[in-house]
Order: C-alpha cells, then structure tokens, then sequence
C-alpha cells in the first residue's frame, strides 16, 4: 500500500513537473521579423488559358504543349502572361475584356 502511494506520488510530482514548465513561459519574445514581398496581381485563370490557345492556333502548336507559366498586372486593365511552347516560349498580353494586344514567340 505505501508502494502504491509513493509510486502515486512521484507520478504526480513528475507531471506537475512537466506542466509548470508549460505554462508562464515568461514574457520574453523572439522579435518579429517583417519580410518584405512585392504584391503582385496575377492575370484570371480564363485569361491565361486565353492566351495560351490562341498562341497554339497562331503557332501551329500541339495545344497540350502551350502552358502559361507566369503572368502580372502591367497596367490597370492589361496583364502580361508568359507561355512555355513546347520547347520555345511565347508573350502575350491580353486585356480584362479577352482581348489580346499582343502575341509573340520568343
């Protein structure tokens, strides 16, 4: 019986031990880091897949070949997507309304 208790007894003491050391961690913090990063405003998915079948049809492209891999808002109502073409690449600029300004292999 006194086993048992003393057994009891330094289970307990054990998690207390644990516990306090979880709890009134103290009021040090680490100092927030602030990371800069550019917003940038990426073109509408449907405007993406916009250019990208029209520089297949324009290049004679296999059409699951043309993927858009990168695009950003270059004026107000225009955005600039960058296409892989096979093993070429392309530019387009399209507009908010679908229409494109400009395509060109590169």
């Amino acid at each position: 019986m006194i086993w048992a208790m003393t057994t009891r007894a330094a289970i307990a003491a054990t998690l207390a031990a644990g516990l306090a050391g979880c709890v009134g961690g103290g009021t040090t913090q680490q100092p927030r880091t602030e990371t800069v990063r550019a917003t940038i405003v990426t073109a509408p998915a449907d405007l993406q897949l916009l250019c990208a079948s029209e520089a297949a049809t324009r290049f004679g492209a296999d059409p699951s070949t043309v993927l858009p891999t990168s695009s950003a808002q270059i004026q107000p109502s225009q955005y600039q997507v960058e296409l892989s073409l096979g093993s070429g690449s392309a530019t387009c600029v399209v507009d908010n309304n679908g229409t494109i300004i400009s395509l060109a292999q590169g």
